[in-house]
């Protein structure tokens, strides 16, 4: 079924006197219909359950899913069915799984991503239950957008969590939260995956990223630094840009495309952390909010909520608004 948010939602669970055999059936074709022609076959006894939202966008589709232990495979006779070329990338989010492609096996916990190629055999080992963020994009849009091509992908190779390609791991989980909370945000920032995808492709290789990507990585870089630091009170433009590595002409050339300026940016951050935490820890009065969001005072918290939220802090607790 599809939501209100554009994404698509299927789930399954064993029905009362269905076969494991009848189940798998279901969860086969649902994959089958996500993604690509597969496999599957289970890797212990016992209730199967399963689910998948997916969004397709103009360039590429994301999801997120997660399932009981299994074993899912693209094998050759599989491939021969579809006509698709699809580079396929992975971010685990809970549980461990194991992807062999090409001659490689690549070990995948939490917070680690993959890259596979659905033109080639592959296949899935989850020895346990498990959840992953994924995205799928067509071959010829990284040929035709970063020149790209399917013999210099390295699959089946971990992108660790404190690697150069991790910037865009995290970003492709957080637009694939995203969508399921904020669909319209979700899709502004979607234009942006292809290019990071070619990033994190010829960064994992070893080679220089292309010009055209540069620039996106670096957007990213910054968008992230500064939501790991917007709760710092003394992030300010010219610490932005100094923990960038960039100047402040580059960070805002870099933010214009974006329609925000850092300041205006960084304020956003700190009121959606500051909404966070009002409903999180009722406890807490306003003050210490501000004061763990990143504002120096209580006035300017109480400004900049009204500036983004419409309404005071105190308001928006009270009305239950998250």
């Amino acid at each position: 079924m599809v939501g209100l948010s554009g994404v698509e939602r299927f789930e399954i669970r064993a029905g009362e006197g269905e076969r494991a055999g009848q189940v798998f059936e279901r969860w086969e074709a649902g994959l089958t219909e996500a993604y690509v022609p597969l496999a599957v076959s289970p890797l212990r006894a016992g209730a199967f359950q399963g689910w998948i939202a997916l969004r397709a966008y103009d360039d590429m589709s994301l999801s997120t899913l997660g399932a009981s232990a299994q074993r899912v495979d693209r094998t050759k006779s599989l491939i021969a069915r579809t006509d698709d070329e699809v580079l396929l990338t992975s971010i685990q989010v809970a549980g461990r799984g194991r992807l062999y492609q090409d001659g490689r096996v690549a070990e995948i916990g939490p917070g680690e991503m993959a890259f596979y190629d659905s033109t080639r055999p592959y296949h899935w080992e989850f020895e346990g239950d498990w959840e992953m963020a994924a995205a799928q994009v067509p071959l010829s849009r990284l040929r035709e957008r970063a020149g790209i091509t399917s013999a210099e992908i390295p699959t089946a190779t971990v992108i660790t969590r404190d690697s150069p390609g991790a910037v865009v791991s995290r970003f492709l989980y957080e637009l694939a939260e995203l969508q399921n909370t904020a669909p319209a945000h979700a899709a502004a920032l979607a234009g942006s995956a292809v290019d990071l995808l070619a990033s994190a492709i010829t960064l994992t290789a070893g080679r220089a990223v292309p010009g055209a990507a540069v620039e996106t990585l670096a957007r990213r870089r910054v968008v992230e630094f500064m939501r790991r630091h917007c709760a710092d009170p003394r992030l300010t433009v010219d610490g932005i840009a100094a923990g960038c590595g960039i100047s402040r002409r580059t960070l805002y050339r870099l933010l214009d495309q974006l329609d925000d300026g850092p300041a205006t940016m960084l304020r956003r951050m700190r009121v959606e952390l500051s909404c966070e935490l009002l409903v999180a820890r009722a406890d807490l009065p306003i003050t210490a909010v501000a004061h763990a969001c990143g504002f120096t005072t209580e006035r300017q918290f109480y400004r900049a909520f009204r500036i983004e939220m419409g309404m005071t802090p105190a308001a928006y607790r009270s009305s239950g608004s998250a």
